[in-house]
């Protein structure tokens, strides 16, 4: 409205050129020739005049401004008047020369017209253009406190986020502590002080088991040095054995241990083993007094005492009770809630790590967006004193 107001005078100066280019127009359309001039000179001028006034009339359709004008139909008018000022400018420089033969006072008086054309064309630009610089500010002005709105509905659904997920953390928070004091409460029952004991006994079970393991294979291992005797004598026929002894020399050389565990309860070959080293050592066997005597000793308590056959025997009675031991921790529904209640525990605590991640990160941008929040701020104030010379109370 300022800009209209403003140039309405330059408007009235257009409009006056326009009509007395018009005037121009019809008289120079109508005129003739106040003295006798050449043929060809008549007649080149005449066909210079009809196209100076075909650009005139166009020129002059150009210039028409507008009655009620917008913004955009002022610059729309700004670049029509400054197209018919530089047509009415090449029709003089094309054609001016050749009509001046004729009518020259008019074409002279054309071209100062188009000179003041020019000049408020001129002058008209420059105001656009300045009020264009303004109106860019006001844009820009406009902008900052629209991002500021923005920035603000941003900064609500950040908090409004921060806050459900604070709410929720809070409720985690309190699920878990009454989870904890629960797997607390239980693990100080005198049910689960039980299972604790009997996970106790399980250990002492299997350390009972490979104490009796070394037993069995120390009591075989110590007739190592005969069995493998007779093993070569067995080889160089100087023995002749069954097929039981062979089976049970191949296994209590290989593994002991694993012999007596897969023998049978009386152990079979086991004794018609040490019962061919028992002959062989009271007659066949080369060994030295001390270690023959020694030998048998071991080989007859091993068969007279049954000591490994009582190695096994409690063996498989510590195997049969720990059977039993995980039995009845298995059916226990104490291990199950205990179990139960420490994966619902950690999957609380990782939920609330992530849930502690999510809002840290929501913060960290809360923060980001309230700086540029000021940063808008402080441009707006600084905008509204030079383009409003106007203070702000509070924003």
């Amino acid at each position: 409205r300022e800009t209209k107001k403003s140039l309405q005078p330059t408007f009235e100066k257009i409009s006056n050129i326009r009509e007395k280019i018009e005037d121009l127009r019809r008289d120079l359309k109508s005129a003739e020739p106040s003295e006798e001039v050449h043929p060809n000179v008549y007649k080149s001028a005449r066909e210079a005049q009809r196209l100076l006034l075909k650009k005139v009339s166009r020129a002059s359709d150009e210039m028409e401004v507008p009655s009620d004008p917008d913004w955009n139909s002022l610059l729309n008018f700004n670049r029509t008047l400054q197209n018919a000022g530089n047509l009415l400018r090449n029709s003089i420089i094309s054609h001016g020369n050749q009509v001046s033969a004729l009518f020259e006072g008019k074409v002279d008086k054309l071209r100062r017209l188009t000179d003041s054309l020019k000049s408020l064309s001129k002058e008209l630009n420059t105001a656009l253009r300045k009020r264009k610089l303004e109106l860019d500010d006001f844009d820009k002005f406009l902008q900052d406190i629209s991002e500021r709105d923005h920035l603000l509905d941003e900064e609500d659904k950040i908090e409004g986020k921060i806050r459900e997920l604070k709410n929720r953390k809070r409720k985690i928070e309190e699920d878990l502590n009454k989870k904890e004091s629960s797997l607390e409460s239980l693990k100080k029952s005198s049910r689960f002080q039980e299972l604790k004991k009997s996970k106790q006994k399980r250990k002492e079970y299997n350390r009972r088991k490979k104490r009796i393991r070394r037993k069995i294979n120390s009591t075989i291992s110590d007739l190592f040095r005969p069995l493998r005797k007779m093993d070569k004598m067995i080889e160089r026929d100087e023995h002749m054995v069954n097929r039981e002894v062979l089976d049970a020399l191949d296994m209590y050389l290989d593994d002991p241990v694993k012999a007596v565990l897969s023998e049978s309860e009386d152990l079979p070959k086991l004794k018609s083993m040490l019962g061919e080293l028992e002959d062989l050592l009271e007659d066949k066997m080369k060994l030295s007094d001390r270690e023959r005597k020694k030998r048998l000793e071991e080989v007859r308590e091993i068969i007279e005492n049954k000591k490994v056959e009582k190695l096994r025997e409690k063996y498989f009675r510590i195997e049969e009770n720990q059977k039993e031991l995980k039995q009845e921790r298995e059916s226990s529904s104490l291990l199950g809630k205990k179990n139960k209640l420490e994966k619902s525990i950690r999957n609380k605590k990782s939920e609330l790590k992530k849930l502690e991640n999510k809002i840290d990160d929501l913060e960290e941008e809360l923060g980001e967006i309230e700086d540029q929040i000021k940063n808008r701020e402080r441009e707006i104030q600084e905008k509204t004193r030079s383009l409003l010379n106007a203070e702000i109370e509070s924003i």
